[in-house]
Parts: C-alpha cells; structure tokens; sequence
C-alpha cells in the first residue's frame, strides 16, 4: 500500500498563508495536509509587551517558561481552528494533521521538512509583514529560505 503525498503547509496567520492552505487542500485532496506553525520566539505580541514589567532582567524579553510554551500552543492551536473553519474542511474528507515547533520560521520549516516525511511544502509568498506596498511582488524572507534549503518541490502562493 502506497503512502500519500505529505504537504507541509507553514502557517502564520497570514492572508498568503490562508491562499497556500486553500491551494494545498484543492490541489491534494488525498493528501496528507500537515498545517505547521513556528513559535518565534523573538516574536513580540502584545500580551507579552504588557509583561514586560515583570521581566527581572530588564531586557524587554519574556523567559522562554512552560507557561510561555504553552500560552503559544494554544495560540497556535487556535490559529489552526481559524485556518481550518475558513476553508470548511470537511474531517472526513481530509486528512489533516497540525504540528508546532519552537524557532526561527525559516529555519524552523526547514527542519520540520528534513526531519519528517513531507514530499512537498505549499507555503505563502510573505508572512504577515506584508504592508500591501510593491514588496509584495518578492518573496518573503521566509518563503527564499524555504526555497532555497529544502531538497522537494515548493509551492509559492500570493
């Protein structure tokens, strides 16, 4: 019995990131979709700009605690939810696994990809940085990562 084709579809929360997951999902519906988010940690949010004051080393950066790493699992796993509900996947008819990594996006997906069974990445052409200016017509610094490491096909979605 043949495996199916495994798709690494990143995801940030992103417009480009949403078309690539809608793309993956048309363009291999039995394949093996594999939503994957990378936690930044050098990320800045909000909720962490407020705990800055509770940072005993005075450097601005929240301490990488359990309670952090699960605060964006579950952030995460919510970012999933929206992504999913968006496209109204069926479960029945898809096969659609999520993981999470903790790291630097780029360098994050591509061990993701050197490290699991994927055939193929779908990934949006910039992440949420995008500013609608003529930058949109380059590819992200993630994406020229991506496209430059990994050794399987890449998709690029706008």
């Amino acid at each position: 019995m043949s495996r199916s084709t495994s798709i690494l579809v990143p995801h940030d929360g992103s417009g480009h990131a949403q078309s690539a997951l809608e793309y993956a999902l048309e363009t291999f519906p039995d394949g093996r979709i594999v939503l994957f988010h990378a936690i930044d940690p050098f990320e800045r949010t909000d909720d962490e700009d407020e705990d800055e004051d509770e940072d005993e080393d005075g450097d601005g950066l929240t301490p990488l605690t359990e309670a952090w790493h699960e605060n964006k699992r579950e952030a995460a796993s919510e970012l999933f939810a929206e992504a999913l509900e968006a496209v109204d996947v069926d479960p029945d008819d898809a096969e659609i696994e999520t993981a999470t990594a903790v790291g630097s996006p780029p360098q994050t997906i591509v061990g993701y990809v050197e490290d699991a069974e994927i055939d193929q990445v779908v990934m949006g052409s910039r992440g949420r940085s995008t500013r609608g200016t003529a930058t949109d017509l380059r590819l992200g610094s993630t994406a020229e990562v991506v496209v430059r490491r990994v050794e399987i096909p890449v998709t690029v979605v706008r």
